[in-house]
């Protein structure tokens, strides 16, 4: 009454597809990338806290020398 159901499968496919280990190793490289991007965003919040000091740094430099139209000398001390 009912078809061969690994005959079914051979035809279909579905049985190749069962075998086939091309899966597992993409699934290998989507969890190494989900570790590389949290250890990228990880880092992104130990450094961001520096980031902006330095970008509000930069602010009052570009600031400064637009207000007076002079550039200070290398290494001038931003405090």
């Amino acid at each position: 009454m009912f078809p061969d159901i690994e005959h079914i499968l051979e035809e279909t496919g579905l049985l190749r597809f069962l075998h086939e280990e091309e899966g597992q190793s993409t699934v290998e490289y989507m969890l190494l990338i989900s570790v590389i991007i949290i250890a990228v965003v990880a880092a992104a919040y130990i450094f961001m806290p520096d980031f902006q000091k330095g970008v509000q740094a930069l602010a009052k430099d570009v600031s400064s020398i637009l207000d007076s139209g002079k550039i200070g000398k290398t290494g001038t001390n931003r405090n």
